[in-house]
């Protein structure tokens, strides 16, 4: 008799992007040992690093090209609950005093967060519109841990998805077309590209807001976490 193959249970999410169902699995050992480098590694692997066991988990039925980055965060902290447990010990350092203190949270308490009146399609003018895509993982990533005007303004370049028309036109923006769509961005107003600024600084974010006492000095601090690496790195 050879050795018998291991049952490997599966589980189901619903995709904050589109309300969709994704079936996924745990993560294995193979895949746990990838996911222990992250400490080890620099931020463009740790990318690569989550992308590639999300994909793997998913039965490669996510265009990771396409997806926008809070699913990707979304996905991975649920396959984490399912591998390890829901149970994550972090290490939140005292406002007042400095003291590092042990502090636990539940993944399963951690939601994708939209700030409100937020749209992914608007007009800036009485007659011309813009439609956004959200920003794949990778590009979010490297604009965050890079940030500046350059690259923020790179980010909105491949985040325009459309431009449209009251009458009913609409023109999807191909890559060819990136110089003309620059000289389009850099011919706003202030308070047309205040439009773009809003989409960015409302849309849904991997995020998680508690208070946590401190052991030493009893200070109550008020904690956020956004970025998926502060969660697991």
């Amino acid at each position: 008799m050879g050795i018998p193959k291991l049952h490997v249970p599966t589980f189901e999410l619903t995709l904050p992007s589109t309300g969709k169902k994704l079936v996924y699995r745990p993560f294995l050992v193979k895949e746990h040992k990838t996911l222990l480098m992250m400490k080890q590694s620099d931020d463009s692997e740790i990318t690569r690093i989550i992308e590639t066991i999300v994909d793997i988990c998913t039965f490669k039925k996510l265009n990771l090209k396409t997806i926008p980055f809070f699913d990707i965060e979304y996905i991975f902290t649920q396959i984490r609950a399912r591998s390890i447990g829901e149970k994550l010990d972090l290490i939140i350092t005292c406002t007042n005093c400095n003291t590092k203190n042990n502090h636990a949270i539940n993944l399963t308490d951690v939601k994708i967060q939209k700030g409100e009146d937020h749209q992914s399609k608007f007009m800036i003018t009485d007659e011309i519109g813009i439609e956004m895509r959200y920003p794949r993982f990778v590009d979010y990533k490297n604009t965050f841990d890079n940030l500046n005007e350059e690259t923020m303004f790179d980010l909105i370049l491949k985040s325009i998805k459309a431009v449209y028309t009251k009458s009913g036109e609409y023109h999807e923006v191909t890559v060819d077309e990136r110089s003309e769509l620059q000289e389009f961005l850099e011919s706003m107003t202030v308070e047309q590209y205040s439009h773009i600024e809003k989409f960015f600084n409302t849309m849904p974010k991997f995020k998680h807001n508690f208070t946590m006492k401190c052991s030493k000095c009893e200070h109550e601090n008020k904690v956020v976490l956004e970025d998926i690496l502060n969660f697991f790195v």
